[in-house]
């Protein structure tokens, strides 16, 4: 129902536990085991005695080894994204009870992936058309060198591995989880009644296959998962691997255990589909992290969406219904109509384009202007002043809607098809090329002119906000004096500050600690603090912690900081002045 209200529908809505699915897995790890791409080895893997269990992946958190971040799990760090075995964390701790595991010997199946090195990097360079995010990701992956993966887990649910000797093992949910996406095309073929309709897809050289995930997937999809297929043999590889970054909410990571999430039915319930649609489009994180914020939704809703589109629109149709009757007048100057013919055909081009090369957010502002064209056309040329030029102007203006409603039906459907409406034009005759013509010709009788949106209050977002933002406080674990002792923490004065280069929100800090010398940290401080504000400033940090590369940068203490109500930080700094290096007891 959620699906559906945001305009979202499936041609085959499929599960990896379908009999259809289990049966491609198997064939998948014979066909590439049969070929000598996967071979059995005895493994240490941590093993929870009180739960007497192996603990596979998200069972086990810790460390992790690259970078030092804390409760991570055990198959990837969402901090500096590296891959890892759950044998890899340090401090390692059950997820379900969190006792210590302890290392216990077993039996699995491992995938050369180090054996596709050279392809895959040779693959990856060909396809000049991949984000960058996806191609420089997987580019270092390949270059800090590829290890062969274990493909099976001690788990009781999963796909059971096909051999006799492999008894209560599964296949690792990232072996088989892509598998899925031929097991649902397929199943989709049938669903038809054209069974081999599937083949289209995965074996047909001209199609082109995309994914579309969060940049913490691009290794899966861009070296494990194409890895098994050229392993396999006789499927397409991946054509584009179209890799968000992440979507903050109120510029704090979401998180559904803390309640710091805005649910779809929620926010459905208060505001109309499109708005959700236009705003989560027009700030898509495609090249760096982007957030959600209430506010912004409510500016950009009220002063694009419906400032500009919608504005434009019932100027010109309520012109048009009591001007000329409703009906689409006779333009006189054909020159005119040519000239502002063509700027529309080749803006439509543009949205195309844009679309084609998976950049939505750019194209729904390339679909935009088509609105701000109209918007200073109309306004240029006063219909209001002369009827005879009202003529031309609302013959093009009229034209423009309906270029804008084709235009914009992929991206907010529910506006489009009720403009639709009011132009009394039927969806099901329109195709993409019909919008860069203006074919709605002079005596067509539009149907009705109404405002397709409602601004957005003041009080509709404090209302909501009130009711559905509260984060949950979640105490953490007690410590002893002991282990709070184990911190050294110091006063220290900020003596640099640097971009880091890899990273938007992050600066590079030189903090002078006395007697301990200069330390580097990196800090997320950007959003809140210039680097003038911070030159100078004292500043609490820990400085015994142990030096991890964030994003590539070394970083060997870190700052203190609190967090104020929209999730910004807020340095912690002595009340009077105390020298640099001095202990904080």
């Amino acid at each position: 129902d959620t699906f559906d209200k945001l305009g979202i529908s499936f041609d085959n809505l499929s599960r990896t536990t379908s009999k259809l699915h289990y049966e491609l897995s198997r064939e998948f790890f014979l066909k590439i085991m049969e070929k000598g791409y996967i071979y059995k080895k005895r493994v240490s893997r941590p093993y929870c005695e009180r739960c007497k269990r192996f603990l596979p992946d998200r069972y086990v958190r810790g460390i992790c080894p690259e970078c030092g971040a804390k409760d991570q799990r055990g198959d990837q760090c969402e901090v500096c994204g590296k891959q890892l075995e759950p044998h890899e964390l340090k401090e390692a701790y059950c997820a379900i009870c969190k006792e210590k595991p302890v290392m216990k010997e077993t039996e699995h199946w491992f995938f050369k992936l180090s054996e596709f090195s050279e392809k895959l990097e040779q693959w990856i360079l060909k396809n000049k058309h991949w984000p960058p995010n996806a191609k420089n990701f997987s580019l270092g992956w390949i270059k800090k060198g590829l290890e062969d993966r274990a493909i099976t887990r001690d788990l009781d649910w999963g796909v059971p591995v096909p051999l006799e000797e492999a008894k209560g093992k599964v296949l690792y949910v990232w072996f088989d989880a892509p598998i899925g996406y031929i097991s649902a095309t397929k199943e989709w073929a049938i669903k038809i009644k054209k069974p081999e309709e599937w083949k289209k897809y995965w074996k047909d050289k001209g199609c082109k296959i995309v994914h579309f995930i969060g940049k913490d997937n691009i290794p899966f999809h861009a070296i494990i998962w194409p890895a098994m297929l050229m392993a396999h043999g006789g499927y397409n590889l991946p054509w584009q691997i179209s890799s968000n970054e992440y979507l903050n909410l109120e510029g704090r990571k979401m998180s559904t255990s803390r309640g710091w999430v805005i649910w779809l039915h929620d926010i459905l319930a208060k505001f109309p589909a499109d708005y959700l649609r236009y705003y989560l489009i027009a700030i898509n994180p495609s090249k760096h992290d982007a957030d959600f914020s209430l506010a912004e939704f409510k500016e950009k809703v009220n002063n694009e969406l419906i400032s500009n589109f919608g504005n434009f629109v019932y100027r010109v149709l309520s012109f048009i219904k009591s001007r000329f009757d409703g009906k689409i007048p006779e333009p006189r100057d054909e020159g005119e109509v040519k000239a502002i013919e063509e700027k529309v055909s080749k803006i439509v081009g543009e949205v195309e384009n844009h679309l084609e090369n998976f950049r939505f957010s750019q194209a729904l502002y390339a679909g935009m202007s088509l609105a701000s064209l109209g918007n200073e056309y109309f306004q240029q040329n006063e219909p209001w002043k002369n009827e005879e030029k009202a003529k031309d102007v609302l013959f093009i203006c009229a034209n423009i809607t309906r270029t804008l409603a084709i235009v914009m039906l992929p991206f907010i459907p529910f506006s489009a098809t009720r403009l639709l409406e009011m132009l009394n034009i039927k969806s099901e005759n329109l195709s993409w090329d019909s919008a860069k013509k203006f074919s709605m010709a002079p005596g067509h009788e539009i149907s009705e002119a109404k405002m397709l949106f409602r601004k957005i209050s003041d009080e509709a977002i404090k209302s909501f906000s009130e009711r559905y933002l509260k984060a949950k406080e979640v105490a953490k674990k007690e410590i002893t004096i002991e282990d709070f002792n184990k911190l050294d923490l110091r006063v220290g004065k900020i003596i640099e500050v640097k971009d880091h280069e890899n990273a938007d929100n992050l600066y590079v800090l030189k903090i002078d600690l006395g007697a301990l010398g200069n330390k580097q940290v990196v800090a997320g401080l950007k959003r809140k603090y210039s680097k003038a504000e911070l030159l100078g400033k004292k500043v609490v940090v820990i400085a015994n912690l142990k030096a991890a590369k964030i994003r590539g940068v070394k970083s060997e203490c870190m700052l203190l900081a609190a967090t104020d109500a929209k999730g910004s930080p807020v340095l912690l700094i002595p009340e009077e002045e105390v020298p640099s290096g001095s202990k904080i007891k």
